[in-house]
């Protein structure tokens, strides 16, 4: 290890020293405004966690009030897409000329993370989607909502016997972090537990471990990106074989339980199993192991941190706002009343207007995914919807969209940081800008799985406020003060409520 940190500190040096003179004037020949290139105080940024990410991207964002700037990701020159109406362009009209992500796990080499459906690219990229798309159609998010309505249930009742006990007062982080992990399992894995009753089994440790994206992995996850082959040749790996190697032997003798016994369930085993034995006929590919451990391990990627991490700040700014809880309380009300002792169905529950509104304002502020990337892969010029200026972007010119950024501009959402869901109400929604709400990204790239997350989400609010309501602990972050060192949305001191009964 002590030899990986050495090289590590070395190579950063000597690269920032041979590339600093050329980086510098990165921008002139595109004749844009850019933030000066400092590479010291981009180092500091990355190993001092002076801000969160989250407070980072808007500092970023807000260095320069133009369409496009630039900026350097530590010593990486990048475009900074700041207009909706670019970001159309990039993402929807000129899909083609920004196809892929940038190169983050090409050479990552266990394979877990480097055939991720995020991670490829060009035809590749398309035959997974193509292959990946029948997992999120409506009747199968129809099947799988009941088994997210079974899980949200327990944890119902798994808190409410914490409240019987005189347990008011709770880190929602932990719990929520449960419930994504079983959906995970369930869904993804293709078996059922319950981590509120096994508080330590086995694959909610591996979850925690494999998602725990603290300090070193954020270093050595720059040391991989931008020292691909040396880190090949050292044999260093975002994820350590321990868990790669434990995901793998799940994954795969999951796949060969249900061959050997002819199991049939609608989940995302399932379809990558099918594509696996039919050499896929939508794609005539035939996927490897590690490319189908890949796509279950993205799934889990995607709705593991994320999901729990919005369900908590969603509690958080109900808490802070009883007037929009109340609202949505009644609404749960209303559907409690014409269920009429019956079960919640996925119509019903997408059909609630109000919920939605919560939830995309809670996306607004707190995007899953705060920023995304494109690379240009064919020579295409852009046009500045404000000035009219062209500029010509080439072939590996990398752009980054700050999603956070435009979401909390008040040129596009006025007072950016109050909660509001009547923003997205039907009387309103009319009035957001084109192309400045992308909690998902846009395009042929948007994220596959945006409809399951918006389910998995307000399942589970509505089996909380039909039961509870949330109120200000003592130990509450009020106001919320994210912690520089997480890379997720995390305050310094937790995310504690007090847990009341629906009836106070």
């Amino acid at each position: 290890m002590l030899i990986e940190i050495s090289l590590f500190i070395v190579a950063i040096f000597a690269f920032l020293l041979f590339h600093i003179n050329e980086n510098s004037n990165y921008f002139k020949k595109y004749n844009i405004k850019y933030v000066k290139y400092n590479p010291l105080t981009s180092l500091k940024e990355l190993l001092l966690k002076k801000r969160s990410t989250f407070d980072f991207i808007e500092f970023m964002y807000n260095s320069l009030d133009y369409s496009i700037v630039g900026i350097f990701e530590l010593w990486t020159p990048v475009f900074l897409v700041r207009s909706p109406d670019l970001i159309n362009q990039i993402m929807v009209s000129d899909f083609n000329h920004f196809m892929n992500h940038r190169d983050y796990f090409t050479d990552e080499h266990n394979g877990i993370l480097s055939n991720n459906l995020f991670a490829l690219k060009d035809e590749k990229w398309k035959d997974m989607r193509a292959t990946l798309t029948p997992a999120y159609t409506g009747s199968k998010l129809r099947a799988m909502f009941e088994l997210i309505r079974e899980t949200a249930e327990d944890f119902v009742l798994n808190l409410k016997v914490e409240i019987e006990k005189g347990r008011n007062d709770v880190e929602l982080k932990d719990y929520f972090t449960r419930y994504a992990n079983d959906i995970i399992a369930t869904i993804a894995f293709g078996f059922k537990i319950n981590s509120f009753k096994e508080k330590e089994n086995t694959f909610l440790e591996m979850s925690k471990g494999i998602a725990d994206f603290g300090p070193f992995l954020f270093i050595k996850f720059h040391f991989i990106l931008k020292f691909k082959k040396l880190s090949k040749l050292l044999n260093i790996s975002l994820i350590s074989a321990k868990y790669a190697n434990f995901y793998r032997s799940l994954i795969l003798g999951t796949m060969k339980k249900r061959l050997d016994e002819n199991i049939f369930r609608a989940d995302m085993i399932n379809i990558l199993l099918e594509a696996r034995e039919n050499h896929d006929i939508k794609t005539s590919r035939k996927w490897t192991d590690d490319e189908v451990v890949s796509q279950v391990l993205m799934f889990f990627f995607s709705g593991f941190e994320t999901v729990s991490s919005i369900l908590c700040l969603i509690s958080h700014e109900l808490m802070e706002n009883q007037e929009a809880q109340d609202k949505l309380k009644n609404e749960i009300q209303d559907v409690l009343e014409e269920l009429n002792g019956n079960q919640l169905t996925y119509e019903i529950l997408n059909g609630m207007k109000y919920m939605d509104c919560v939830v995309s304002e809670a996306l607004r502020k707190w995007p899953i995914t705060p920023i995304t990337d494109r690379v240009c892969t064919k020579t295409v010029e852009i046009q500045d919807p404000e000035t009219g200026e062209k500029l010509e972007l080439n072939v590996g010119d990398k752009v980054t969209i700050p999603i956070l950024g435009i979401h909390r501009d008040p040129k596009y959402f006025p007072d950016p940081m109050k909660f509001d869901p009547e923003r997205f109400s039907d009387e309103n929604k009319h009035n957001i800008y084109p192309n400045s709400y992308i909690p998902f990204g846009s395009g042929p790239r948007m994220c596959i799985a945006h409809r399951f997350a918006f389910l998995e989400i307000k399942t589970m609010l509505f089996y909380m406020f039909s039961d509870f309501r949330v109120d200000v602990s003592e130990n509450s972050s009020i106001p919320l003060e994210l912690d520089p060192r997480s890379e997720h949305p995390y305050p310094k001191n937790g995310f504690w409520v007090k847990i009341l009964d629906k009836k106070k």
